[in-house]
């Protein structure tokens, strides 16, 4: 058995598919476990509220009415793959695994896994897909969709 249990309501998936239409990369199946967990606790950074990863009534209602995070100044050319130690790659890696792809190793080293999480991220949000950091690309790793009232 997992601990803590993974928790099943009708108001996780509503909240889940709150984050994805957002902009959050995350799975709506009902069950909040160990990812929605870490994925609230980073948005929750994201818009400076009490990080617990818990969504109680402040992060309920901040899921439908808090502003989009603003995106990271973006660097003056497009960012590809074979760009190595680079501290943009590494924002934008860091970046991205807040919110919901897989793991990247932060080390500013643009390989395959950067490039698939471009990719990813690309299609997700309905930009050209890529593979390189362009600045619509850079801008949509932080974007959120603008919110749309707070339902209980």
């Amino acid at each position: 058995m997992r601990y803590p249990p993974i928790q099943r309501t009708p108001n996780v998936r509503k909240w889940q598919q709150q984050m994805r239409n957002r902009g959050w990369h995350i799975v709506v199946d009902g069950d909040y476990g160990q990812e929605s967990k870490r994925l609230c606790a980073n948005f929750q950074m994201e818009h400076r509220l009490e990080i617990d990863g818990i969504v109680g009534p402040i992060t309920w209602e901040a899921t439908w009415e808090a502003h989009s995070t603003q995106p990271k100044p973006p660097p003056d050319r497009v960012l590809k793959k074979g760009d190595m130690d680079n501290p943009f790659v590494r924002q934008w890696q860091r970046q991205v695994n807040n919110r919901g792809w897989p793991d990247l190793a932060v080390d500013g080293d643009f390989g395959p896994k950067t490039e698939q999480a471009c990719r990813e991220l690309q299609e997700f949000k309905g930009l050209p897909v890529t593979g390189q950091i362009d600045r619509h690309t850079w801008d949509e790793a932080w974007l959120e969709k603008a919110p749309v009232g707070a339902a209980a």
